[in-house]
């Protein structure tokens, strides 16, 4: 009965709510619990991967057609591995692929497939009837890639992609790990997803748009709206979400803080970093020394913030156009406070160049404990080489993906921020 009732729960939760990909995590689990099921044979005497299980077929991470069409050298049958807790997986390497909804769950959802064990490899089922041409009908539950091989995550969201062109839907992909020693084989990362780009851009967007000055708690709206990002050339020799020797020395890193208020339409560079609010939380924080309304050249400054704006009682609009209307780089520092930050917006909002936020230096090669949130690069620009290769630099170096995502300042329609999955690098 323990059995039957597994069996008809899952495919119960199937009928009334079908997976998305944004249920990745309610994916794993079920597929977890599938694995852990070991009955000997399935309702009605039929075979055990029926109900319990998972069947997965690897594909080839150099295979340039749509993976659902790829089929086996021999015969018209399709070969699938039958995963489960009390099997050998010794020596399995399975890089990247799909896996099956089970046999009970894809009939309920109209997904009904025939197999049979393969009579030559015990471990292994042949699927037959695979009707190629029709990939939504197909009985596909989600993606995988092994985390212990290479390349299988962008072979795997290559999948993603293609899965998504073909039938308007996204597939989750999930994380292999055959020989967890808790069975928790499957598992899902959000940052792992393709789509994740567009609700990172969506995100920023809200950010940007949110214009309502000081955080809650009383700190500068930097840590809680807007955005800061980072001008850097992505390139070899240097990974671009460490502070360069010059920031080290002046004890000082150069971003700029963008927002629909402050009315910014170039930065300083082509590509580079998108980084979260300063006050969200991360292992690694950042803390902002000080802030110019423009391009302050600090890179030439020594300690990278000069003498403060509220020390030379500048502590209005009035007071500092009348001494630095007229040559903003030599601006005076507004210092970290609320009142200060939006001071520096509120001298030069909509003066079309970039501002300059002062950050702390942080510590070389710490990326996974930095709260990067994406690589950029300027549309209409050639930054995309550099925002590709930043995204996988980080992805190779931290193990974290980030989206690349397209922004421009000056767009017609007002969405700043967009992310197009062909530009993505791994």
């Amino acid at each position: 009965m323990g059995i039957l009732r597994l069996c008809g729960v899952l495919a119960l939760c199937a009928c009334l709510a079908p997976v998305h990909a944004q249920e990745g995590t309610r994916t794993a689990q079920w597929l977890n619990a599938r694995f852990t099921n070991t009955p000997e044979q399935c309702v009605g005497r039929s075979p055990a991967f029926v109900c319990s299980g998972v069947l997965v077929r690897s594909v080839p991470q150099s295979a340039n057609a749509d993976f659902w069409t790829l089929k086996d050298v021999a015969g018209s049958d399709l070969r699938f591995v039958f995963l489960r807790n009390d099997r050998s997986m010794a020596g399995l390497a399975l890089g990247c692929g799909y896996l099956l909804f089970d046999g009970l769950s894809a009939a309920a959802l109209g997904k009904a497939f025939q197999a049979v064990q393969d009579p030559v490899s015990p471990g292994a089922v042949l699927v037959s009837g695979w009707q190629a041409q029709a990939p939504a009908q197909l009985a596909i539950q989600a993606l995988f890639h092994d985390s212990a091989q290479a390349g299988g995550l962008r072979c795997a969201q290559r999948n993603q992609l293609a899965y998504y062109q073909a039938t308007g839907l996204w597939l989750p992909i999930l994380r292999i790990a055959p020989g967890d020693p808790q069975a928790q084989v499957f598992g899902f990362a959000q940052q792992e997803q393709l789509y994740n780009g567009r609700r990172v851009a969506e995100r920023l967007e809200r950010r940007y748009r949110d214009a309502l000055g000081g955080c809650r708690d009383g700190q500068a709206a930097a840590y809680c709206r807007g955005v800061l990002i980072r001008a850097v050339n992505g390139a070899s020799g240097f990974h671009a979400w460490n502070p360069s020797s010059n920031s080290v020395t002046r004890n000082g890193v150069s971003f700029s803080y963008i927002r629909a208020d402050v009315g910014t339409q170039r930065l300083a560079g082509t590509e580079g970093l998108i980084y979260r609010e300063l006050a969200a939380p991360a292992r690694q924080t950042l803390v902002m020394r000080c802030a110019y309304p423009a391009n302050a050249s600090s890179s030439a400054i020594p300690n990278s913030c000069r003498a403060s704006c509220a020390s030379q009682n500048i502590n209005s609009v009035s007071a500092w156009r009348s001494r630095y209307g007229a040559s903003p780089v030599s601006s005076c520092a507004f210092d970290p406070s609320a009142a200060a930050f939006e001071l520096n917006i509120e001298v030069r909002a909509h003066g079309g160049a970039w501002n300059e936020i002062i950050i702390a230096p942080w510590p070389q090669n710490i990326g996974p404990q930095l709260t990067l949130e994406a690589a950029f690069l300027i549309r209409g620009s050639g930054g995309l080489n550099g925002a590709r290769y930043i995204q996988r630099d980080y992805y190779q170096q931290a193990g974290k993906v980030i989206p690349v995502l397209r922004v421009d300042l000056t767009a017609a329609n007002g969405q700043v921020f967009t992310f197009d999955p062909l530009d993505q690098n791994l």
